[in-house]
């Protein structure tokens, strides 16, 4: 009985306090299907595809929802009818609680910004239109969720996470609130709105 109220209470505490990335073990994920498509595509992905891709949790997504730019960040949940996320997950330990996230629902207009960087090399990055995808949240058990990236740079480790990119999926870390792509031939910092 005691050992119950504990993780009662540790679970009450953590909710109080800001959001654990870890808490939510229900697997959805936000899909984008083009309109152009008849059905749900079964080989959709994590990565951008023209046809249709998933939004994943713990992912790190340029956000534009009502017009609001919400870039560089991370998705900390998807429940059945909306979604949390932050631009505050600067971290150096996978145990540490996320704050200031945003509720957002999945009847707002969302849309999501494409970065178009590979090896240093960028191009103008692009939106998808509202007009073009059916943005949805499925219930999914072959996607659950992105993991956490461990990044050595001087001497320190940071957790980085996967950001959504036109190249596919790349690690990016934080650091004193500044995004750094990291590359095969660097780590370069990154605008941030």
């Amino acid at each position: 009985m005691k050992r119950t109220i504990f993780f009662f209470l540790l679970v009450l505490s953590a909710h109080s306090y800001g959001q654990d990335k870890n808490i939510d073990s229900t697997c959805y994920a936000i899909q984008f299907i083009s309109k152009q498509a008849q059905e749900t595509n079964p080989n959709i992905t994590p990565e951008y595809q023209p046809k249709g891709f998933y939004l994943l949790k713990n992912g790190v997504y340029d956000f534009v929802i009502d017009g609001k730019k919400y870039f560089q960040s991370i998705l900390l949940r998807i429940d059945n009818d909306g979604f949390q996320i932050s631009r505050n997950w600067e971290s150096t330990s996978s145990a540490e609680k996320i704050l200031d996230s945003i509720k957002v629902s999945i009847n707002q207009n969302i849309q999501i910004r494409l970065v178009s960087i590979n090896n240093g090399v960028g191009g103008l990055p692009f939106k998808t239109k509202t007009s073009d995808y059916i943005v949805s949240i499925v219930p999914t058990e072959k996607y659950c969720m992105l993991k956490d990236v461990k990044i050595k740079s001087k001497d320190q480790t940071y957790i980085g996470h996967f950001y959504f990119t036109a190249y596919g999926l790349k690690e990016i870390k934080m650091v004193k609130g500044k995004p750094y792509l990291i590359e095969p031939k660097g780590e370069y910092i990154m605008r941030r709105n």
